[in-house]
């Protein structure tokens, strides 16, 4: 079965909220989809957002579940999809 990978661009709620926290707070609220990357981005001011690749299994409603998981997060400003693909991938391991 294929999967979704989904790239997001996260903004924190405040500058001084680092993405490793944002990342933490994201996998504890949802241990559904995989984090297969990450990486910080340079706004202005020390305001450093994360892109990072969700994977998660290609079903319906699998892009609203990533969505929520992010939402569900206290630290999260906002956030921007910046892309979605299906990938074979075998995301247990």
């Amino acid at each position: 079965m294929p999967n979704l990978l989904v790239r997001v661009k996260i903004m924190p709620k405040e500058a001084e909220i680092k993405p490793p926290q944002i990342l933490e707070s994201i996998r504890t609220n949802n241990s559904s989809i995989v984090v297969r990357s990450s990486k910080e981005e340079p706004i202005a001011f020390g305001l450093v957002a994360l892109v990072a690749d969700f994977v998660t299994d290609d079903k319906s409603g699998a892009m609203e579940q990533i969505e929520n998981a992010i939402r569900s997060s206290d630290l999260v400003g906002e956030f921007e999809v910046l892309g979605a693909s299906r990938i074979s991938v075998d995301v247990n391991k």
